[in-house]
């Protein structure tokens, strides 16, 4: 695409709930002027995604980026071209880590639900309607309700048809070089954020626990697999300048990695995550 072209086109962060999608977003609010971000609020997302449809075509034409997590679909309603990316991650692993991180996160709407029931995880894969999470959301489909193999072709479907950028987050410094060599991104500095911790790890969990996860997401299993074909061929086509970038990212977080560096980055990010949240809203 020629310089014009990128300028005029909005870009589309669709955060899928625990895939390095809140680093991204940090880092997304380093390239652009806070004024030209709309940005989804995480805990308010039913209104602010109504908010959002509800703005002027004229502050949706100078908005550069929308991020947040939503349903695939904004590009239809936006009055200038626009392109999607998203970083989606093995579903094992991200229902493992959703589940931990809705379990000790106080503000999360599931939150007391699952202290006062006492759930564990296997509770929550049976009995919970987000499975196969990533399907519903490219798919645009209701988040609540079950999925079907038709939602995952859609969602196949909408990866390769509307997605500049299909990144995982278990190659995220390579799926960074992507987006900067589509966007022309900076990325100088970095560091991650909103990383559950409080979680086991997969070969600590029984096989049997594995095997529910896989079988509850199926679905996602299989649309994982067609990204991560899409972006093995992405980083094969630009092999070269992936493995640059890719370097250089990796000293950039390296000299974010200081205590010094890293709590003042870590403050000058949340002040600007503050200003563009609160400029959203209204």
């Amino acid at each position: 695409m020629t310089q014009a072209d990128c300028a005029s086109e909005a870009v589309i962060f669709i955060h899928v709930p625990k895939a390095a999608g809140s680093t991204l977003n940090r880092l997304i609010e380093w390239e652009y002027p806070l004024f030209e971000i709309y940005s989804i609020d995480p805990v308010f997302f039913k209104f602010s995604w109504a908010h959002l449809q509800r703005l002027s075509k004229k502050r949706l034409r100078r908005t550069h980026i929308f991020k947040g997590h939503m349903l695939f679909g904004l590009h239809a309603i936006l009055p200038q071209p626009a392109t999607y990316i998203t970083v989606l991650r093995d579903p094992v692993d991200r229902v493992i880590s959703a589940f931990y991180f809705m379990r000790g996160y106080k503000l999360h709407p599931l939150y007391w639900k699952f202290k006062f029931q006492n759930w564990s995880l296997e509770d929550f894969v049976r009995r919970s309607p987000r499975e196969n999470v990533q399907c519903k959301i490219l798919a645009g489909a209701e988040y609540e309700k079950p999925c079907t193999a038709e939602i995952c072709e859609t969602a196949k479907e909408n990866l390769v048809r509307y997605f500049s950028v299909v990144g995982l987050s278990e190659r995220f410094e390579e799926s960074l070089a992507l987006m900067k060599l589509r966007f022309g991104w900076k990325f100088q500095r970095y560091s991650s954020f909103n990383v559950t911790r409080t979680r086991p790890k997969k070969a600590d969990l029984p096989r049997s626990t594995l095997d529910l996860i896989e079988e509850k997401n199926s679905f996602d299993m299989s649309l994982y697999d067609c990204a991560g074909k899409l972006f093995q061929t992405a980083v094969n086509t630009h092999a070269a300048e992936v493995s640059q970038i890719t370097r250089e990212l990796e000293s950039a977080r390296a000299r974010t990695q200081t205590p010094l560096s890293s709590a003042l980055f870590s403050i000058r990010a949340a002040g600007r995550k503050a200003i563009n949240r609160a400029y959203s809203s209204i």
